[in-house]
């Protein structure tokens, strides 16, 4: 998916707009059923997001939520927002409950997803390619490469997806130029439980999209 220019903020939109990037907008939603191929899917969706990004980022000052909401109906089909999150929380997951692992699922989502569609907003047309296309795999994991070609040079994101048991590929990881995006969120949130020492304090005070953006940039 066309990840963000090396910028700063443009950093971490790029995981969610790489992360991101294996979202697809609601009408093609449905062709990533469980025969779509990984590769393909991660090519389609990038330029139907590019399309969407287009289409709806002259809200984002006027109109804010209605971009975010647009952006976020590409990404929900496709990326495991819970499993994501969980696996952010690492092992204070277990300590949870269960309205608070879902509430951080909740922020967590809203905070990537805001911080991504600002990220992206004003990108126009990139040249995106999935280095080592394949054939839908046997296995249930796949990593898919893509190169993202912009102005300011290459970017390399590599993306982990998953089969579920209805047989959809959903993206859990992202790597963006070597930065694991999903160990740096971890990173953040144990970093948060040390300074907080409450998990209801932490999901309150999350906000590690930027932080991972100065990271990544």
């Amino acid at each position: 998916m066309n990840v963000l220019s090396l910028n700063g903020r443009v950093g971490f939109a790029v995981w969610l707009r790489a992360a991101l990037c294996t979202l697809f907008v609601s009408a093609w939603a449905s062709a990533a059923s469980a025969a779509q191929n990984p590769y393909a899917m991660i090519e389609g969706v990038s330029e139907n997001l590019l399309g969407v990004i287009r289409a709806n980022a002259q809200y984002l000052e006027s109109d804010p939520q209605r971009y975010y909401s647009a952006v976020d109906s590409v990404l929900n089909p496709v990326v495991d927002f819970n499993f994501i999150a969980r696996g952010v929380m690492g092992r204070y997951a277990k300590q949870a409950t269960a309205d608070q692992r879902a509430r951080f699922a909740s922020t967590f989502r809203r905070d990537l997803v805001a911080t991504f569609a600002r990220g992206v907003a004003g990108f126009g047309s990139m040249d995106v390619k999935v280095v080592n296309p394949g054939s839908t795999p046997n296995g249930n994991r796949v990593n898919v490469l893509q190169e993202v070609r912009s102005k300011e040079g290459v970017t390399k994101v590599s993306y982990t997806l998953v089969r579920n048991r209805a047989g959809q590929w959903k993206l859990i990881n992202v790597i963006l130029n070597g930065v694991n995006l999903g160990k740096t969120f971890r990173s953040q949130f144990a970093q948060s439980m040390q300074t907080y020492g409450d998990i209801d304090k932490v999901i309150s005070n999350w906000s590690a999209a930027e932080e991972v953006a100065d990271q990544v940039g």
